[in-house]
């Protein structure tokens, strides 16, 4: 992969030039500005002792990713008028009060969130604590018919997505109002949003307002832009630390670390390369309570020599999929998600 060297406004003024802020997916971070996944301009001297490993499970809320279909059309929702309409191919349509939902029994499962257009290395991406009600149970009260194959997702900024009816009746899949164990905050979807395993957030829509039961598949909001139809997750990883280029002592072992993420089938295994990719070995990798969360991996430098270093990270998932070269920061997001190797350079002296 080609390691592309430029600074954070470099990276923000190719997005504004080119309209790539769009390909993204209309995702951002929530300072509106987007990490770039490759090194600075000017070196950093390394002072800061590596991350504990399991340090960055958690991804505080207001730091996560934030996904906008319409920055005109960002709702305010009152939850004494809030409803949720089941409707479509059901024996029992029905409707949901906010107190309806919240008299449901409640689960809790942690979940890693990944924007489609995640860049190579990028930040678009965060693991939460969610808290919620089964979509599945919803759904099956309402009694799918038979011919029911799909799920029509609509949500309050005119927002829609339509996954096959088997996904959203996964026994993980969640209708979450709750964050980190914090009320769902008005941009991650306040009141209810959904969450499927196994695919990214394009599929998993906020402020929801309505789930439809439908015989075929119907193109959703950025689909009909092109992006992929089902939004399933690619294998990637990212290197955290050291930051590029930084500058480490030299014959003093050294940490690299990062997070993996994949589909449900997960993460098998994380590899790092100290040598522009000519060998790789295995880092230590520990995974979330499921594949539905992002795997933390680190792996010991030993003693680097001087010089620059080109250092890259690859992961593999339960299929066996392992990530490959691709150049630019951009490398294969659009239109099914990115799964290309993250590169940086450091200099031990």
């Amino acid at each position: 992969m080609t390691n592309v060297q430029f600074s954070r406004r470099d990276f923000l003024r190719t997005l504004a030039v080119t309209g790539l802020g769009g390909w993204l997916a209309g995702c951002e971070t929530p300072t509106s500005t987007l990490s770039p996944p490759s090194s600075p301009t000017q070196p950093n001297f390394l002072t800061t002792p590596p991350p504990a490993l399991e340090a960055g499970r958690l991804t505080p809320i207001d730091q996560l990713y934030i996904q906008t279909y319409s920055k005109d059309l960002e709702p305010v929702i009152a939850l004494d008028s809030y409803q949720l309409a089941i409707t479509g191919l059901a024996q029992t349509p029905y409707t949901l009060t906010w107190a309806d939902i919240r008299a449901l029994p409640a689960v809790e499962q942690m979940q890693t969130l990944e924007c489609i257009g995640n860049p190579v290395g990028g930040h678009l991406i965060g693991n939460i604590l969610w808290k919620g009600v089964s979509l599945r149970a919803v759904l099956e009260h309402a009694a799918p018919k038979k011919e029911a194959r799909y799920l029509v997702m609509s949500a309050a900024d005119e927002y829609f997505t339509t996954v096959p009816l088997d996904l959203a009746l996964d026994e993980r899949s969640l209708l979450a109002f709750e964050a980190n164990d914090g009320p769902l905050p008005p941009a991650h979807g306040f009141p209810l949003r959904v969450l499927l395993p196994g695919v990214y957030g394009q599929k998993q829509p906020k402020w929801v307002t309505a789930l439809r039961l439908v015989e075929n598949y119907q193109q959703g909001a950025w689909e009909k832009q092109g992006w992929s139809d089902t939004a399933h997750i690619q294998i990637n990883s990212r290197i955290d630390f050291p930051p590029a280029n930084s500058i480490l002592p030299a014959d003093q072992p050294t940490i690299i670390s990062g997070v993996a993420f994949a589909d449900t089938s997960g993460v098998a295994r994380v590899e790092v390369s100290t040598d522009n990719g000519e060998t790789w070995l295995e880092a230590r990798a520990l995974p979330g309570p499921s594949t539905q969360v992002w795997t933390l991996w680190q792996f010991e430098w030993n003693r680097p020599a001087r010089g620059r270093h080109p250092l890259k990270a690859r992961a593999t998932d339960g299929d066996g999929d392992t990530q490959s070269d691709a150049s630019g920061v951009l490398a294969g997001v659009f239109p099914d998600g990115t799964s290309a190797i993250h590169s940086i350079t450091i200099t031990a002296a």
